[in-house]
């Protein structure tokens, strides 16, 4: 588990110290608008608890949490008229997690707009790169 520092800006925004533009609210979310949004309408979803990463949630917790996700992207997708939507939560600086508060991004994407895709999938992964991983993961489930 990641220790937790509540010293952040979602922190704060939870606790009414910084304002926001707020979408809703239930009692395990907060849904904004991103104040630095990469297109009109990026918006995040926030649960109220204090976890840095998602990993970090209780199963609970992330249930509580996730449950409000398809009433943003909706609510996004429907205000935008998008072509669809990107769904992302950074875990770590490694993965680009910038504030240490979980938030999941709901990103309006058009066909042709000119923010990053994912690279293409590789090649079709060999049984024996599988296995090894499989194995690998499945000892780690807890």
């Amino acid at each position: 588990m990641t220790e937790y520092n509540p010293d952040n800006v979602f922190r704060k925004i939870l606790d009414g110290e910084i304002p926001s533009y707020k979408i809703f609210e239930t009692e395990h979310a907060l849904a904004i608008l991103d104040a630095f949004p990469m297109v009109k309408g990026h918006s995040l979803l926030i649960p109220k608890g204090n976890y840095t990463t998602i990993a970090d949630m209780p199963s609970e917790a992330a249930a509580s949490f996730f449950a409000s996700l398809p009433k943003l992207i909706n609510a996004v997708k429907a205000a935008t008229n998008c072509d669809g939507v990107n769904v992302l939560s950074n875990a770590g600086t490694a993965a680009g997690q910038v504030v240490m508060h979980v938030h999941v991004h709901v990103v309006p994407r058009m066909e042709e707009d000119a923010l990053i895709k994912f690279p293409p999938s590789g090649g079709m992964i060999a049984k024996e790169v599988a296995t090894e991983v499989l194995d690998a993961i499945k000892a780690n489930l807890s």
